[in-house]
């Protein structure tokens, strides 16, 4: 059991140390990127205000990568201009539409996005917005989830800017012009097809260069939560482990208190139902015998037995001698008596037996066969240091019980005639009138 026990200390102390492991290099593993922009599956346009009467417009300076904005202000409610980047996958030669086969780009297992880009102008802030919808064509997304943050430009002016995705917005006017359910309050970064900068209407008018190097979407390889549900699960399961192991260890300590305790009240019992000198049944384990299995029919015979002359063997050879005989007396007789007959010592150097005979000449003669027994062998006992034989003998008295009467009436009546069998000179068998 301490081996097993040292087992489990063993696996414990290999999980707690790989649980600080695994955290410790969880830190250290590299991030996971996808590039967003540049791309070979995207579709890059500049927009402006100009398309709807407005007066801002945007140009290229270098191809997909720097571009212009004149923000102007005009009739119109807003002012925009802005790098419209769609992703999509290739279509056959023969198609004319190049929005014909836009693409979902799932986001969900990234946490932030990392831009790479340079900013000048009037204004502080640049806008990043993404659309998330389920459409699949058409140049106009307009209804797609618009999903918002601002990068300052002091942020741009380090090699990378960064965004957390859950600090990203949905505006009021999308809500106000789109929502349909509860859902729309909802960032969903699951099926992205556009992400664009623009400048933010209320920016100051005037000339902005805008330059684009790289857009990443960043996350981990294996997401906190999954990791700690990992752990979670691998200790739980652990512990189930050792809560059962626990479980069987105590029921087997339960089992075993039961069997000792079973074993010490079988000990009880025996020794309060038992004489200790003897080993035979006490008067007790007699009663309590009957108690359990009464006498059930008229062929029950009651001996009692008395050794003759004990007192005396007590008083000249010493009690030790006297306790001797006693065994001795108890040996022979339960040598041949059967097993389901009671034997029992009723007090001193009194014994009773209960047995089933046919006839009541058959309990004569068992009783006869039995005094013959202990009077033929010589007892060798020692006494000042030597060794002495002397003759043992006993008288008897011997009644049928009736399966009606009380034991202590048959009882009185067999030591009636045992007494009776003692007054006509000891050693012999007396039966009850």
């Amino acid at each position: 059991m301490e081996r097993y026990s040292s087992s489990w200390t063993w696996l414990r102390n290999f999980l707690l140390a790989l649980t600080v492991l695994v955290l410790v290099a969880a830190q250290w593993i590299p991030a996971k990127r996808l590039q967003l922009y540049p791309s070979g599956n995207m579709l890059v346009d500049l927009y402006s205000d100009k398309g709807q009467g407005g007066n801002s417009s945007a140009y290229w300076l270098t191809s997909n990568q720097k571009f212009v904005c004149n923000l102007e202000s005009s009739h119109l409610p807003a002012k925009y201009c802005g790098i419209s980047i769609k992703f999509h996958k290739p279509t056959d030669a023969g198609t004319s539409d190049k929005y014909a086969s836009l693409e979902n780009i799932d986001l969900s297992d990234y946490k932030q996005l990392v831009v790479d880009a340079d900013f000048e102008g009037p204004s502080s802030e640049l806008r990043f917005f993404m659309r998330s919808t389920e459409a699949t064509s058409g140049h106009d997304l307009s209804d797609a989830k618009f999903m918002f943050t601002y990068f300052e430009k002091h942020e741009l002016a380090e090699q990378e800017a960064k965004a957390q995705f859950n600090q990203f917005s949905i505006p009021a006017w999308w809500l106000n012009r789109y929502y349909q359910s509860r859902d729309d309050f909802t960032l969903d970064f699951s099926k992205v097809k556009e992400i664009s900068f623009d400048i933010p209407s209320t920016s100051s008018d005037g000339e902005y260069t805008i330059t684009v190097n790289k857009v990443e979407a960043e996350g981990k390889w294996i997401s906190n939560e999954s990791l700690y549900a990992t752990i979670i699960a691998v200790w739980l399961v652990y512990f189930t482990a050792e809560l059962v192991r626990y479980v069987l260890h105590q029921k087997k300590n339960l089992t075993q208190s039961i069997h000792t305790l079973e074993k010490d009240v079988d000990e009880l019992k025996h020794t309060a139902s038992n004489d200790q000198l003897t080993g035979v049944l006490n008067r007790r384990g007699l009663l309590d015998a009957l108690e359990e299995k009464p006498i059930s029919n008229n062929n029950y015979y009651l001996f009692v037995f008395d050794i003759d002359h004990f007192k005396h063997i007590n008083d000249s050879y010493g009690h030790n001698n006297g306790d001797a005989v006693l065994r001795f007396f108890a040996r022979q007789l339960s040598s041949v008596i059967r097993s389901q007959d009671l034997f029992a010592r009723w007090g001193g150097e009194e014994f009773v037996l209960l047995s089933e005979q046919q006839h009541e000449i058959d309990a004569y003669n068992f009783a006869e066969r039995l005094r013959k027994l202990i009077h033929q062998q010589d007892f060798l006992l020692s006494f000042e240091g030597k060794q002495q034989h002397i003759k043992l003998s006993m008288s008897i008295g011997l009644t049928l019980v009736d399966k009606d009467e009380a034991f202590n009436v048959a009882f009185n009546r067999a030591d009636s005639a045992l007494y009776l069998a003692k007054d006509k000179g000891r050693n012999r068998t007396q039966l009850a009138s």
